[in-house]
């Protein structure tokens, strides 16, 4: 870990007990207090990189269980203590077992065992932000390499995965959705069970042509083989479970909360890109998915502020194709003099992709392409970013 203190929040209505806790507390840590609930998730949303929330139990307006569960959405890497008087132990205990909770400490609590968990709730830290880190450098680093591998050779499926990872990223993002991870991995594999199939099935899916009831076994038989390729791999399960919910596939056991959560989510952004693929604006096909009633109006906000978020961010332009720059969304299908696709809207370009592109150089049916683009964009080694 850095050298640098790690950052901690305490909140209690109590300034006293505030001002002890920050006299056992600053030297170890970077300190931050809040006399309220709300003060305290006000301080969250400030300082992101915020690493362990201690609490009181009884505050007016909001309670600690209350606000924790609330850091913890938006915090959720947080490690999140309680402190308790003895009339609020069973309340302290539900907490701990609901999972919402690291540690609880009763009132008054003496320095040393403070000092004690506190220790605790920083090397919980430092393993949380160690394994996320691991999980990104290996697990995410070869799919993000598979599926930049698999878009040169099949780009319309590989296209469909990047920009539906891509969208359930952003409103992941946005409602603070814990384990994100799942749901970004379930989107890029999505297509896997394509390369088995057809071309003719495979361009039907494509043109969001229906399929007829042999066709629709294909895909199904094609989708459960990929699955169960995917669920061979370590820390995958949950997305090869994902991916059987998603696409019709009865896995045989129930999901849990987060995980039904990512399942929405993931239909919404599969119904949202066939949608576009049918011809749809993003906001028309937000506005027909509104009429549905199958998804939460919290999953439906979401989606509209990530729209309006990237229209402010980036503009679409029209640029040669020895101007594309690492970073920048392809915004239409690019094609071969002969109508093959080589790479598809919504793929994000990276050094590899510019390689790929220079060698149909030429050969394109056109020598300018439609992308979208903002001031932050800057090459990346992977066409997915978690």
């Amino acid at each position: 870990m850095s050298e640098e203190k790690l950052k901690i929040l305490c909140v209690d209505d109590e300034l006293r007990v505030l001002h002890g806790l920050q006299r056992h507390l600053a030297e170890r840590f970077e300190f931050f207090s809040a006399t309220s609930g709300a003060l305290g998730l006000e301080c969250l949303s400030q300082h992101k990189d915020i690493a362990i929330v201690v609490s009181d139990m009884r505050m007016p307006e909001m309670d600690g269980a209350a606000f924790l569960q609330n850091a913890r959405r938006l915090r959720p890497n947080a490690v999140r203590v309680l402190l308790t008087g003895h009339a609020d132990i069973q309340a302290a205990i539900k907490s701990v077992n609901q999972g919402q909770i690291f540690r609880f400490l009763t009132k008054p609590c003496p320095p040393d065992d403070l000092i004690v968990v506190m220790e605790e709730a920083q090397r919980q830290y430092e393993l949380i932000v160690a394994e996320k880190t691991l999980l990104n450098r290996t697990l995410l680093g070869c799919i993000k390499a598979l599926v930049d591998t698999l878009s040169f050779t099949n780009p319309d499926a590989m296209g469909r995965a990047v920009r539906l990872k891509r969208r359930v990223s952003a409103i992941g993002k946005e409602i603070g959705l814990e384990r994100r991870w799942q749901v970004e991995a379930a989107a890029m594999f999505s297509g896997l069970g394509s390369f088995a199939l057809a071309p003719a099935i495979v361009q039907k899916i494509a043109d969001a042509d229906p399929l007829d009831d042999l066709e629709r076994a294909e895909v199904l038989d094609a989708t459960k083989a990929a699955n169960r390729l995917i669920s061979q791999i370590p820390r995958l399960e949950s997305v090869s479970r994902l991916l059987d919910f998603a696409l019709g596939v009865d896995p045989g056991e129930p999901m849990d909360a987060v995980g039904k959560e990512h399942l929405e989510l993931l239909r919404l952004g599969i119904e949202f890109d066939g949608l576009e693929e049918r011809g749809m604006s993003a906001e028309e096909a937000l506005a027909a998915l509104r009429t549905h009633n199958k998804y939460s109006a919290k999953l439906l906000e979401a989606t509209s502020r990530t729209l309006a978020a990237t229209r402010e961010s980036s503009q679409r332009v029209t640029l040669p194709l020895a101007a594309l720059r690492a970073g920048m969304i392809i915004d239409e299908d690019i094609h071969t003099q002969q109508g093959v696709l080589i790479a598809p809207r919504g793929c994000e370009v990276t050094p590899s992709f510019l390689l790929h592109i220079h060698k149909f150089e030429g050969r394109l049916c056109r020598d300018k392409v439609k992308v979208q683009q903002t001031a932050s964009a800057t090459p990346t080694a992977a066409p997915c970013e978690s």
